[in-house]
Parts: C-alpha cells; sequence; structure tokens
C-alpha cells in the first residue's frame, strides 16, 4: 500500500523526502538572518581594526541620481582625493526604487537619491532639501521678470527624465493648481540642458544645486520657481556596514558634499 504522505510505500524514504524539503526550507528562511549576524560581527571587529584613507586602496562606490551627482561630485572627489589618494570613488547611476536590492547585493556601499520607503535593515538619513529653480539661455525674454504660474505653465518646458517619464514632480505640482504645461523636449540627463537652452527659448526646472553647476559651465539664467517645491536626496546604507570605519568615513565625505556653502 503507497503512503498518502509522498506518494513511496517505503516509511524510510518519505520520511528523508520530508526532511530534506524542511531543511531547504529552513536555510531559506534563515539566511538573511545569518547574513545579517555575520555583517554585525564583522563590523564589531572593524572597529578594533580602524581605518586609515590615507593608506587604503579600496574602491568606494555610491549609487547616485543623476541630480545628486552633479550636485555633490565636485565637493566629493576634491576631498576623496585629498584625503584617499591611493584609494577609488565609484559613481554609479540608482534610481530610488532599484536601491535597496542593490545594497543589498553589495553592488554600491551607499545609495543617494530620492528615496521613499525602505526595509528595515537598510538605514538612512537625509543629505539636503534643494529648492527648484527656473533656468533659461542668457538673455531670454523671461529673464527680466520672474514669471506667474500661469505664465509659467503656458512656457514651453525641456524635463529630464532619464527613464523616460513624461511628467514629473513638477507636473504634479501644477495639477494642484488646475495647471498643465507643455513638455515640448524630453531629455535623458542634464548634460543635454545647455546645448538645448542655448539654441531655444526653452525653460527648465531643476534643482537650485544642479542649476549653479550648469551655471559654472555654461550661459544660463537662474531665476526662482513660482511654486514651493525641492527635491529631498537621500543616503542609504545596508545595516551591516553601519559601524564599519571605512564606511563611516565614507557615508561622512557624503554628508560634507551635500552642505550648502
Amino acid at each position: 500500500m503507497r503512503s498518502l504522505a509522498c506518494g513511496t510505500s517505503s516509511p524510510t524514504i518519505c520520511s528523508c523526502a520530508l526532511r530534506t524539503g524542511w531543511s531547504r526550507l529552513l536555510a531559506r528562511e534563515i539566511a538573511p538572518l545569518v547574513s545579517a549576524a555575520i555583517g554585525h560581527i564583522e563590523a564589531a571587529l572593524n572597529l578594533g581594526v580602524g581605518f586609515d584613507p590615507v593608506k587604503s586602496t579600496a574602491i568606494f562606490t555610491a549609487g547616485m541620481a543623476e541630480y545628486a551627482e552633479v550636485a555633490f561630485v565636485g565637493r566629493l572627489a576634491k576631498t576623496f582625493a585629498r584625503q584617499a589618494a591611493n584609494a577609488t570613488l565609484r559613481l554609479t547611476p540608482v534610481t530610488g526604487i532599484e536601491a535597496a536590492e542593490r545594497l543589498d547585493s553589495g553592488a554600491i556601499d551607499v545609495a543617494v537619491a530620492h528615496l521613499r520607503t525602505l526595509p528595515a535593515h537598510i538605514d538612512s538619513i537625509v543629505l539636503l532639501h534643494d529648492p527648484f529653480v527656473l533656468i533659461t539661455r542668457r538673455g531670454h525674454p523671461l529673464a527680466a521678470q520672474p514669471p506667474s504660474i500661469e505664465a509659467y505653465a503656458a512656457l514651453n518646458h525641456v524635463l529630464v527624465s532619464p527613464r523616460g517619464d513624461t511628467i514629473g514632480a513638477v507636473d504634479r505640482a501644477l495639477a494642484d493648481f488646475g495647471l498643465k504645461r507643455r513638455i515640448a523636449l524630453l531629455v535623458a540627463t542634464y548634460l543635454a540642458l545647455p546645448s538645448a537652452l542655448a539654441a531655444s527659448d526653452l525653460v527648465a526646472t531643476v534643482p537650485r544645486r544642479t542649476a549653479e553647476q550648469i551655471a559654472a559651465i555654461a550661459e544660463i539664467e537662474i531665476m526662482p520657481l513660482p511654486i514651493d517645491l525641492a527635491v529631498t536626496a537621500s543616503m542609504a546604507w545596508h545595516r551591516r556596514a553601519a559601524s564599519e570605519p571605512a564606511q563611516l568615513w565614507f557615508r561622512s565625505l557624503l554628508t560634507e558634499a551635500a552642505r550648502a556653502d
């Protein structure tokens, strides 16, 4: 007579199969806990070792949204090179949606972006609130008088959208006022803005720190936005790296780079 539990007439085979199944299930359940525990032990051991950036030849990787990279890279690269001349700073694109997954896998040490809900094992702090501003080419007719919100909505706009989205935070804010702007040009990177603005009467809405970096290399005008809107940039890291001296140092550089003048 065959066993109804495992489809075999041998109790020994059935018992082994059940034990194997339970073992695999248990291994999957406890693997993240074991990994986290090992991370905490390693961090505790590292506290006694210390970290000297002068002697480091490590690679430090930050996943960054483009606006954060544009805003921070000058200060960050300067301080990093001065303190850790033999180490390597690696900046790679990241979005808020994929940040936790890439931190989990160890592909990046920190994520800097607009981060919403994060898992409990990912720690984070807010680095800055950066107000949006309006930018145009030098000599644009608009430069003489900042526009009302209605006039602003009526302009032809450039939207920077790395993922190709056709609306952004500004469009959602305008909708609250019953307004809609016309997106005449979508580009994937802030690097395209100087040329696009210089050759037309288009305008763009960008974070203030990003606008200041663009103004350093291109002839643009920076004007206040007729609505109160800002982007929040946060820094996140995996809890296993919370107490690692090297990572504490790296995160301190990012925090310093984010500070306003």
